[in-house]
Formats: C-alpha cells, structure tokens, sequence
C-alpha cells in the first residue's frame, strides 16, 4: 500500500508564461517519490513555451494533469477553478517560480496519513540573492484539536497579536482536506490579492476539526522582481491601496465571532496603514502634499474603528502612527517618518 494509504493529494500550480522557472519546479515535483500525489498544471493562456513544457513532463510522469485555459483569467481565478475540478481528497498550492524540498511533500504524505488530518501547516523557505531563510508557523509542532485551534490557531489568521505573530497567507506552505473547502463553497476573492490567501485561511481553518502544525520544509519560495507581490510595490498605488486595506478590515470584521479575533484583524490593518503611509512618503518629497494625501484616505471613521481596535502592546511606529491618526496628526507623522527613513539611509 503507498506512503499515502489510498488517498489524493491534488497540488494546484497556475501557469502562466514561465518558461523560465517552470523547468525547476517540474524538476522538483518529479523528485517527490508518493503515489498519493498528483501534480495538477492550469496553463492560464499561456503565450511562451509553458504548455510544451508541461506536455513533456505529462510524457515522464502519470503523476501530472494539465487543463488548459484559452485565455487568462489571473492565477486567482485559477485557483478557485482548479478547487473546483481536482478530485483529491486534499488540496496544495504551488507558484510556477518557486519549487519543492527534496522529501517535503512525501514526509507531509507520510504525516497527513497518519493523522487524517483537515490542515497540514509546515515550514517554508524564502531565498532571496542565493540566502535561503526558513520560516516556521507561528506555533508550536503538534496535532491541534476542536477548542485549541479555536483558541490557539484560529486567532493568528486574523492578524498578529502581542508575542504572537500572524499566520501568513502564502497558500503554498499548506495542504486542505478538500472537503473542507467544497462543502463550505470557501474560495479566494479576487478583490483582495495578493492578500487573498489570508482571508482563505481564516474560512478554511475556521470549518476544521484537526490542524497538524510541523517544522519541516516542504517548499522553496523564490523572491523576485517579477513577483506579484514585487511588482504591486513597485507600481504602488495609495488610492489602490487604501481601498484594499479597507476592503481587508472589513471582510475580518464580519468573520470576527470574538474580541481577540478582532484585535489581531486591527493590528494587522493597522500595520497595513503603516505600510501604506510609508510608501506615500516615500514616493512624494514634499511632507505637506504627503499630509494631505494621508489626511484624505485615512481621516474617516473606519480607520478611527482600526486605531481603536487594535493592541495597546504593539512596537513603537505603530503606536506613534495609531496616536497621529486618532488627534489627526498628519504632518507630524509624515515629517517622522520621512525623517526615520533619512535616518536609516545614512
């Protein structure tokens, strides 16, 4: 009998014009030796050489299924379509740019099959420049159980919390019982990537019975200039991202069942307003037009609801920002900050 006990692990990979990258991660996949696994490749319209690639991986391994799409419909709408199409009993994440630990997923095969359980949450890699740092869950290894991940888990895909820190979106970095997902018509909303996964988890996390939390890597995360998240950032857009911002308190709110689930959705949002004043002061030289700016996304009632709400425990630059914002404050936080970001440079 396989590693996997007779069950289905469907990995999703959205592809869309990775010619370049798609190679390695195939490479990585084939490497994988469980017959629980099935690699299943969504060419988004590719326009490159992605779907010949694909096909010529198809020929060496009947672990892998392609299904492909005449146009592009963004790797989000990928995904949920591909939620839709596997018939795996459990569902896992890849980006056609990063690739797989050598044994990562057959110890997850190994460790899913023993407990039967609904999340597998493991350890990932980030390499940037050639230096790989690993990044472990923010809890300890353990099988979590009914009223433990409701007041252990549960809480962290919210947001972060004093001493705690947030659970991460980056779906890659966990494998779902697809049950989970299907009975629950759960899905990623378009309107919020790249923070989309985030709130996946919340709703995934929130139906499950069992959470296995492990330290070992299963996957490799590559940074780079073309990521989606790399490219948001370099095309910043502060209306864009204010509204984003908003849109993300909001969903949290209404999932939000406890006081402490919405402190961590307030500490989070706040730290995305922090993000999003920097990169305003950081785009425009004169401190009043950045003032204003500020004054004109964050001077309403929701962001005081955010202030209000989020941990009196938190690291200075948030206090200082949640105490500008509350006594409207703008210049003053926009002239510290520009003069923070002095400092650093030297």
């Amino acid at each position: 009998m396989p590693e996997g006990s007779g069950m289905k692990i469907s990995i999703i990979t959205t592809v869309y014009n990775a010619e370049r990258s798609l190679p390695r991660l195939l490479d990585s996949m084939t490497a994988q030796k469980s017959d629980a696994l099935e690699f299943f490749l969504i060419d988004n319209g590719s326009s490159d050489k992605s779907a010949s690639i694909c096909e010529e991986y198809l020929k060496r391994d009947n672990r892998f299924k392609i299904h492909t799409l005449k146009d592009n419909i963004g790797y989000v709408g990928a995904r949920n379509l591909g939620m839709q199409i596997i018939d795996g009993d459990y569902i896992g994440f890849c980006d056609s740019d990063d690739f797989l630990e050598p044994g990562g997923y057959d110890r997850a095969v190994e460790i899913i099959a023993k407990t039967r359980c609904d999340f597998y949450l493991a350890a990932y890699n980030a390499i940037s420049d050639g230096r790989v740092a690993k990044h472990n869950p923010p809890y300890k290894v353990g099988l979590y159980q009914s009223d433990e991940i409701r007041e252990v888990i549960l809480p962290q895909t919210f947001g972060f919390l004093p001493g705690r820190g947030v659970l991460h979106g980056f779906a890659w970095k966990q494998i779902i019982r697809s049950r989970i997902v299907r009975e629950n018509r759960i899905a990623f909303l378009e309107t919020l990537k790249p923070y989309e996964d985030q709130l996946f988890n919340t709703d995934v996390i929130s139906k499950c019975d069992s959470v296995r939390v492990d330290e070992s890597v299963i996957y490799n995360y590559v940074v780079n200039e073309d990521s989606i998240t790399a490219r948001m950032l370099s095309k910043f857009d502060s209306e864009f991202e204010q509204e984003r911002v908003f849109s993300l308190y909001a969903e949290k709110k209404k999932r939000a069942l406890r006081e402490i689930e919405r402190e961590a959705g307030c500490n989070l949002c706040l730290e995305r307003i922090y993000s999003c004043i920097l990169n305003m002061v950081k785009q425009t030289r004169s401190i009043v037009k950045t003032a204003m700016t500020i004054r004109r996304y964050f001077d309403n009632n929701l962001a005081d609801e955010i202030m209000s709400g989020s941990s009196r425990q938190l690291s200075l630059k948030y206090r200082f920002t949640r105490f500008c914002l509350k006594r409207r404050l703008f210049l003053v936080l926009s002239f510290f900050i520009k003069a923070a970001i002095k400092l650093r440079r030297g």
